[in-house]
């Protein structure tokens, strides 16, 4: 599967597990049980933008693997063939033609891999992913989305996402398909994040069913993009009040309501994910974390970074540094 895409082809065990590592999470991968002469897999991965498949087989035994670090992305796993014992704090989910599972960030896992088991790993990076539910949500996502972790395939919002998947699958291995004329980010990216979101239930489903239920009222709306404009602005409540064309309290109670945070929360998670974007797309040399900070409003950088890190899971620099 996904041929064109492989990485590793009939690999011993070692190199397999550091191949897998790689492109997914640090973990421990050894045979479950017994001694055998030969254990050898293969890899292949197609990056689509934020959204990656990385596919697995291996042969030769049953192997036990426990990851070593947190998973700092969104990780859904699917059966080809064989199955998967996933084992998350309490919960376990066995991953096979019925079920798949989601990993999501800063959680640890065990598994117990079946002999012979092909396994798909959908891996969306988180922020990515975080910024996608911000913009169909209208408001900052102030912290990381939950899925619950086994997702039932026999339920048809989920069947259909499986489904489209596989038909992604299928699109990759045509070299003509719809994947290879994307120019930038795929739109497949866009269209299994938002299929992910409606499908299985997580944290903000309930915020996400609800969002086009009661529109909002015409003050917030202009206060709302009076934020989104020029969110590095001098934005104290009274001048978003008087934006809005109504009193302070009002305005509070407003997106309190509507939106679920206060105003000064709302700036801030606006001016943090507009440095976040300047700090990716930042060519090494171009910019200082200092000179983004003050760009989008900060005036004190070391409380900047301390926000931008419980925000993100790093420091600015980090992500500067990275580009």
């Amino acid at each position: 599967m996904l041929e064109h895409y492989a990485v590793v082809d009939g690999a011993e065990l070692d190199r397999f597990r550091a191949t897998v590592a790689s492109f997914l999470t640090p973990h421990r991968l050894s045979p479950a049980g017994r001694s055998v002469e030969r254990i050898e897999g293969s890899v292949a991965v197609a990056r689509l933008g934020p959204l990656s498949l990385v596919y697995g087989e291996h042969r030769g035994a049953e192997l036990d693997v426990e990851l070593t670090e947190q998973v700092d992305y969104y990780d859904v796993n699917l059966s080809w063939q064989g199955h998967n014992r996933i084992t998350c704090g309490d919960e376990e989910v066995v991953v096979d033609g019925r079920t798949a599972a989601i990993i999501s960030p800063r959680m640890r896992a065990t598994m117990r891999l079946s002999d012979s088991y092909h396994q798909l790993h959908v891996r969306i990076e988180r922020h990515a992913f975080e910024r996608h539910l911000e913009q169909l949500l209208g408001r900052p996502v102030l912290a990381p989305i939950r899925f619950g972790q086994a997702m039932d395939l026999r339920n048809p919002a989920a069947a259909t996402w499986a489904s489209s998947v596989r038909l992604l699958v299928d699109d990759l291995s045509a070299l003509d398909g719809l994947a290879a004329q994307s120019t930038n980010e795929s739109p497949w990216s866009s269209f299994l994040m938002t299929g992910l979101l409606l499908s299985q239930p997580h944290n903000y489903t309930d915020q996400l069913t609800q969002q086009h239920s009661a529109p909002r009222p015409g003050g917030l709306r202009r206060a709302l993009d009076l934020i989104e404009q020029h969110p590095e602005d001098d934005l104290s409540v009274e001048r978003l009040a008087l934006a809005a064309g109504i009193g302070p309290r009002s305005l509070q109670r407003q997106f309190h309501e509507y939106v679920g945070v206060a105003p000064r929360q709302y700036v801030l998670q606006v001016r943090l994910a507009r440095a976040h974007e300047d700090l990716v797309a930042a060519r090494p040399g171009t910019t200082t974390v200092a000179d983004v900070a003050f760009r989008w409003g900060f005036s004190h950088v070391p409380r900047f970074a301390a926000a931008y890190r419980q925000r993100y899971g790093e420091l600015p620099s980090a992500t500067l540094n990275a580009g």
